[in-house]
């Protein structure tokens, strides 16, 4: 009896801790190992930008979705959504869904609590979004005022908080203050999003470091207590990778839909693939979406993904439980360690690519086959106690990748480590003791053996430590390319052929341009004016008027009556003997100051057109580019063949789509150039108009000084202040040879407080010829306006600025309808009111024909020119400044911020006008220039041209709007001669003559440094001989868009300097010199324009990933007629499949024509 009463006894202690163990547990059904979390991060009203749909649209569809399937949930609540009425109400009463905090940054959480808000170009950005944005006592209040109302509204402090990036500052505070278990942040991506989060476990949970949260603790003191969970898992084959094309192959619906037209059977894929590997003791990936995308778009996806869960749920595959219940689970079945987790997979996509990662404490490896062969593409060790970025400090970027040391990175550096070449067969992976095996046979028949061990990685029994395996593949990546072809550096080109180019600019520039500009001005100016400002100004109204002439014969499909203009300026020309206006005085020229002012323009000339000069001529290793040309100039030679074809154009880089957010006056002046003269667009570009313009700069300039000072100079002390006017326009600089000298030990810096300066002026082909106009115009409104051609005149040249460059239209627009307030109001004057008034009207006409008006262009952000001369070390880099600024705005001392900013601001405007500064003397004169109405304007327009960039900057690229801050540079110079000239004349002789030498050697230094970086005799970019020759067969094909592939960052660490430009950046080459519409290319002038071109960047890599017959229909749709191939990228195209032919092919280019 005893017995039985004894085995009963047993019997119920057993089930009783059964039902313990399945009550603890009971979120878990019987696939014990593998697990999904529904996470939904919610966003509130900040930022909101989705017009139809309301914050808790996506939500409530969410849980309806949810509900059908009985599954519980993870809402990751960001602070603004707290405010919600309607989300916290419905998700309190969600009893089995966990509620956590999703710790990304907008102003009202910042406001609330009582720290300043970093604001950056784009909301999302690192140094605005992420805590990491600032520093440790501002992170903990952040923390602290968010967990606290979480707890006032739910009742208890959250256990799960997400962010696509927290750092283990952060995550410390939060798990020893608020015992948090579990944190998401974004798995593995590059350069989505702007910000690189690079190098954690690849798809899968783990324990981080207390300095490194991507690094998977070594040692219980070096642990956090948190589980790490990742957003956005990634495909372990395809989405490794530097671009939204890779990152974007992932669970995400938004992702693998919009970007690659993939669909729920690829979601149910990656999700096998997770759950089903057999080597691990656990699996767990997130699964969700978040609720600032179109429910309209993606509802019907979430909700399949969640009925395959449902479905896999069922079948016992999974369990689908919280964040914070598998943190739960996880810190039970792992108390100490991260486990070793080993994925292996062959390609979701159906091709015949495989990959393996392998992680675990210690490092971390990712084998591919691929086209390569086997090879390794991921290997990195994870240090012990190595601090992470931002761990201290503040940063405004993240950039994991590139910031890593001791890793074989494919993606960040291009090293790589291949096994075997060619193909393998009988692949297979086993597990032996303690290490993981790959075996396959190789193209060769032999057998390949690859280990993991827990420390050290072998190959066919050979063990290498893991910083042996790198300093190995490393060092054979290390070896560039060298360039063979670059030794042949002789010229390309013909006398006969220069003259006759020459001849026909000049006969273009007579008969098109300066005769029917001297038609429109002919009573602009008075009989005695001076016959080279009459030409001046002429040539200047000419080029406006053309433009604009053929910019609307070319929209009404009129383009002839271009002749026809010409032919009638010619008439009207000597049929009223306007000729009689031109009574030159060479006698005058004679004189010896006066041929001094030539040579210093004549000087200046050539020292502006250095920079361009060189480039697109012709050389025996193929076309050289140099400096900015090889990007912008290239750029402008593509629209303008654009532009020869039809207006509006369409854009050259972004195929089928009319070019927008773009001022293409200056490139439809050489379009038009190019159509009446026959003369090549690269000449035009880099030879012709550059000498114009530098040569009209110098002689605008010198008699607006006459205009300025004759009155109020004697005649030899004019002479000196033009020259030295003069002096400072062409070759002045800025102070940034003394941040370069302190910091480097030599001098340069030509930019370091952000402008460019005179040497750069013919590098920014609009801004020179909206300058040229400037002046024109300062030289009208000297002149009398009173008759109605003048007021024509201005209003022509005014309203069509914009066009030619938005921001010195702004500048004129601004300080025009400055003055004309002021004429109204005091002498009840309307001339100006209605010059501004229809100058207002073509300028709108205008942009609403050419700019998007929904784009937001121009964005309202205080001081970022200043804050990031300061921070960055590639401009000021003064960290000390900087930690000023920060620190005493954390701590509330205002006096102290004040002073860091008032200091940086002096900087800025300093720094960049150099000794130019010396023309604030011109404002001790302040009262007379508020009585003159011309110098009123030129004084509106250079403060407006200060103060724009201090306060606003572009949206797409943020420092395009330095440009507003151009035409003071040369405003200032001209005032600095008549200080100096004042100066010279009212000092001693000693201190006159030091004076002169002090602003002769001082002004030009970083100019100079400048110029000679485009002497050299290597260019600093090159289209190969042979693939130029391709370019120029497609040129004389017929119309049609070309494919290319896409540009490749890695190819810069791979091929030696000079590089041939499809490796130096990404640039509009193939349109330029095929003068075709490209499907995709040139992406960062993509993202001025503010197109959509990550998606077509995704694509067009897809199409080179897959057959040609699966890709025929992306072709068709795209109307793609022609595919450009550089034999570079290794890939080939099948021509058996006859939707392709080879039309043309040599040793770095293959051409393929699409059938139509």
């Amino acid at each position: 009896m005893k017995i039985i009463f004894f085995l009963l006894l047993s019997l119920f202690s057993i089930i009783s801790s059964v039902q313990t163990v399945i009550a603890d547990n009971s979120f878990i059904s019987e696939a014990k190992d593998s697990f999904i979390s529904v996470v939904n991060p919610v966003r509130g009203t900040d930022y909101w930008d989705i017009k139809d749909q309301e914050v808790e649209t996506v939500v409530l569809g969410q849980i309806e979705i949810l509900d059908k399937s009985s599954l519980p949930a993870t809402w990751l609540l960001r602070f603004d959504v707290l405010d919600s009425e309607n989300i916290v109400n419905q998700l309190k009463n969600r009893l089995s869904d966990e509620k956590g905090l999703f710790l990304e940054v907008t102003q009202t959480w910042t406001t609330q609590a009582k720290i300043q808000y970093q604001k950056s170009d784009i909301w999302h950005a690192a140094g605005s979004a992420f805590l990491t944005g600032y520093e440790r006592e501002q992170r903990e209040k952040l923390i602290d005022v968010a967990f606290e109302k979480f707890k006032n509204i739910f009742g208890q402090y959250p256990v799960s908080v997400g962010a696509w990036w927290i750092d283990s500052y952060s995550l410390e505070y939060m798990q020893k203050k608020y015992d948090i278990v579990s944190a998401l942040i974004v798995a593995d991506q590059y350069s989505t999003d702007n910000y690189q989060i690079w190098g954690q476990y690849f798809g899968t949970s783990y324990y981080p470091g207390k300095s490194n949260a991507l690094h998977p603790a070594q040692g219980l003191d070096s642990k956090l207590d948190v589980v790490l969970m990742q957003w956005a898992t990634r495909d372990p084959v395809n989405g490794y990778g530097n671009g939204v094309m890779e990152s974007t192959f992932s669970l995400q619906a938004n992702d693998y839909i919009d970007y690659h037209g993939l669909d729920t059977e690829y979601f149910s894929s990656l999700i096998d693939i997770y759950t089903k590997q057999k080597f691990n003791q656990f699996s767990h990936v997130v699964v969700g979406l978040e609720n600032s995308y179109s429910w309209k778009k993606y509802a019907g996806e979430y909700e399949k993904q969640i009925e395959v869960l449902a479905e896999k749920k069922n079948s016992n595959q999974l369990s689908v439980v919280t964040m914070g219940d598998f943190a739960n689970w996880y810190r039970k079945a792992f108390p100490k360690l991260s486990p070793e987790q080993l994925i292996v997979v062959d390609d979701p996509l159906g091709s015949f690519k495989k990959a393996v990662w392998f992680m675990n404490p210690y490092y971390r490896a990712g084998w591919f086959f691929n086209t390569d062969g086997s090879v390794f593409r991921d290997i990195r060790q994870y240090i012990d106690g190595e601090e992470e970025l931002c761990f201290k400090t503040r940063c405004d970027n993240v950039n994991f990748a590139t910031s890593a040391t001791r890793v074989l990175d494919d993606v960040s550096f291009g090293s790589k480590w291949v096994i075997d070449e060619g193909k393998i067969s009988n692949f297979k992976v086993e597990r032996k003791d303690k290490e993981f095996l790959i075996s396959y046979k190789n193209e060769a028949g032999n057998v390949r053996q690859i280990g993991f061990l827990p420390r050290d990685i072998s190959i066919d029994g050979k063990i290498f430590s893991i910083d042996e395996a790198i300093l190995n593949a490393t060092k054979k990546e290390i070896q560039t390319i060298g360039n063979t072809e670059i030794t042949d550096s002789f010229l390309r080109w013909s006398f006969v052929s220069v003259m006759v180019k020459n001849s026909k600019f000049l006969v273009f520039l007579i008969l098109a341009v300066i005769l029917p500009g001297l038609v429109f001005t002919s009573r602009v100016f008075r009989k005695e004016e001076s016959p080279f400002l009459r030409i001046f100004v002429s040539t200047t109204i000419g080029f406006v008027a053309l433009t604009l002439f053929f910019y609307i014969t070319s929209l009404l499909k009129i383009r002839p009556l271009v002749y026809i203009y010409i032919l009638i300026s010619l008439i009207i020309f000597i049929r009223f003997k306007i000729y009689e206006n031109l009574s030159f005085k060479f006698s005058r020229i004679k004189e010896l100051s006066n041929l001094f002012l030539i040579s210093i323009i004549a000087a200046g000339t050539v020292f502006q057109v250095i920079p361009v000069f060189r480039s697109g001529l012709k050389f025996g290793y193929g076309l050289g580019l140099w400096g900015p040309n090889t990007h912008d100039g290239v750029w402008h030679i593509a629209l303008i063949n654009q532009l020869v074809k039809s207006v509006p154009p369409e854009n050259p880089v972004h195929s089928g789509v009319i070019l927008k957010n773009y001022h293409f006056f200056y490139d439809l002046l050489v379009a038009v150039t190019n159509y009446l003269s026959g003369l090549p667009v690269s000449d035009l570009v880099f030879r012709f108009y550059p000498v114009i313009f530098s040569l009209m700069l110098g002689l605008g300039f010198y008699y607006l000084i006459l205009k300025l000072f004759k009155n109020r100079m004697g005649k030899m002390q004019i002479k000196i202040a033009s020259a030295f006017s003069l002096y400072f326009i062409y070759f002045a600089g800025s102070f940034g040879w003394i941040v370069e000298f302190l910091r480097e030990g030599h001098f340069g810096g030509e930019s370091a407080f952000w402008v460019n300066q005179a040497v750069s002026f013919n590098l920014n082909p609009p801004f020179a010829i909206s300058l040229i106009i400037l002046i024109s115009l300062f030289h009208i409104l000297f002149s009398n306006i009173k008759g109605i051609m003048p007021k024509i005149v201005m209003i022509i040249i005014v309203g069509t600025l914009a066009s030619f460059k938005s921001y010195t239209g702004i500048l004129v627009l601004g300080a025009l309808c400055f003055v004309a307030i002021k004429r109204l109001l005091r002498n009840k004057d309307f001339t100006y009111f209605w010059i501004a008034l229809f100058s207002i009207l073509i300028t709108a006409l205008l942009f609403l024909s050419n700019f998007q008006a929904s784009s937001a262009l121009i964005i309202f952000a205080p001081f970022w020119f200043i804050h990031s001369m300061v921070d960055s070390p590639d401009r000021v880099g003064w960290i000390r400044l900087s930690l000023a600024r920060t620190t005493s705005q954390a701590l509330g001392n205002w006096s102290k911020f004040i002073m860091a900013e008032t200091l940086s601001l002096s900087l800025f405007i300093f720094g960049n006008l150099g000794l130019r500064f010396l023309s604030l003397g011109s404002l001790l004169k302040i009262k007379e220039i508020f009585k003159n109405d011309t110098l009123l304007f030129i004084f509106i327009t250079t403060i407006l041209s200060i103060t724009i960039p201090i306060f606003f900057i572009q949206s797409g690229n943020p420092w395009n709007t330095i440009q507003f801050f151009y035409p003071s540079l040369y405003i200032s110079a001209l005032f600095c001669g008549p200080v100096i000239a004042f100066l010279i004349f009212r000092l001693n002789k000693i201190l006159a003559f030091s004076l002169v030498c002090l602003v002769l050697f001082l002004a030009p230094i970083n100019s100079l440094v400048t110029a000679n970086g485009y002497l050299s005799k290597m260019p600093h970019a090159f289209i190969p001989s042979k693939e130029l020759a391709g370019l120029q067969f497609l040129a004389e094909k017929p119309g049609g868009v070309v494919l290319t592939y896409p540009y490749d960052e890695k190819l810069k660490t791979t091929i030696a300097e000079p590089r041939p430009i499809l490796a130096y950046d990404s640039t509009a080459y193939v349109s330029a010199f095929s003068k075709k519409a490209v499907y995709l290319e040139d992406e960062p002038q993509n993202q001025i324009l503010l197109t959509d071109y990550k998606k077509r960047l995704v694509t067009s890599k897809d199409f080179f990933l897959k057959p040609i017959l699966e890709g025929s229909k992306f072709l068709r749709d795209n109307n793609i007629k022609y595919i450009y191939l550089p034999k570079i990228y290794n890939v080939r195209l099948d021509e058996s499949t006859k939707e392709i032919r080879n039309i043309f092919e040599n040793e770095e280019v293959v051409i393929y024509q699409v059938k139509q």
